[in-house]
């Protein structure tokens, strides 16, 4: 399978890169940036549609990491219109070109508390694909664009998968986070994180996803265990007693419900935070 990877420089898409070459598949590395790491690749800006719809030609299926990764430091506009044009250039061009695969990079932020200007609970915990999404910034609003694309384009006859990473890390940054942030900080993550191969398996299981039964599927990406140091029974009843409990939540779990991705994809996250002090990994 020829695999074209949008954002192949950042930091989720070169781990998607590594680890779709090496199941043996042909990448082709697209980014703004040009070379990182002396790796070769397809400099490609995505606001330019003839552009990609030359670079995506001869692929079999596209990963989309490419956006900005965040509010903070750039305007609105900017942010809303590089997310979402970069997105229905990537789909567009991709169904143009015969296309049938994607796999698009959503975000845990999409639900509204990540960016929030005031912090608010869960409706319910722990959190699914089908909580409620309360944005109100633009950051968020750009991985929704992201969504409703991407059921557009199955709908067509595409098979699309949205995964909803919750914050990305890779090991060394969970080690120097380790006391770093507060939990009240945190809590507007529910204390969650990925582990950065376990985001990019989740993009690779998802190339060879069916589609026959559901075209579209969202799937939550979140480590099972939390980065805090307390149980997270504690941090709730704290940092979110109005939220409902739907499922017991004690010890290290996470506040997020991945069973879906394991059931559409087999994909199960390992736990990776560093467990409480006196307490052993099992």
């Amino acid at each position: 399978m020829r695999v074209w990877v949008s954002g192949a420089r950042g930091k989720l898409g070169a781990e998607v890169c590594r680890q779709v070459a090496a199941a043996g598949h042909e990448v082709v590395e697209a980014d703004v940036r040009p070379v990182v790491d002396g790796r070769d690749g397809e400099v490609l800006d995505l606001l330019d549609r003839h552009a990609v719809a030359r670079s995506v030609r001869g692929a079999d299926a596209i990963i989309h990491c490419a956006g900005i990764p965040s509010p903070e430091d750039i305007e609105p506009a900017d942010l809303v219109q590089t997310n979402t044009v970069s997105t229905f250039n990537a789909l567009e061009e991709s169904w143009n070109t015969g296309i049938r695969t994607a796999v698009l990079a959503s975000s845990g932020a999409i639900y509204g508390t990540a960016w929030s200007t005031q912090p608010f609970d869960q409706p319910y915990l722990p959190v699914d694909e089908d909580s409620p999404l309360q944005y109100v910034d633009p950051y968020a609003l750009t991985k929704d664009f992201l969504e409703r694309m991407g059921q557009m384009y199955a709908r067509r006859g595409m098979t699309v998968t949205a995964l909803r990473f919750q914050w990305i890390l890779t090991r060394d940054e969970l080690r120097s986070l380790d006391g770093a942030t507060s939990e009240r900080e945190d809590a507007r993550n529910l204390w969650g994180y990925v582990d950065l191969e376990d985001a990019a398996r989740a993009c690779l299981l998802s190339l060879t996803r069916e589609g026959e039964g559901n075209p579209f599927e969202c799937l939550l990406i979140t480590a099972p265990d939390i980065r805090a140091q307390r149980p997270i029974e504690q941090l709730v009843a704290e940092h979110s007693p109005s939220s409902e409990l739907r499922a017991p939540l004690t010890g290290r779990a996470g506040g997020f419900d991945c069973s879906r991705a394991h059931r559409v994809l087999g994909w199960k996250g390992a736990p990776t935070a560093r467990p409480p002090r006196g307490q052993a990994r099992a």
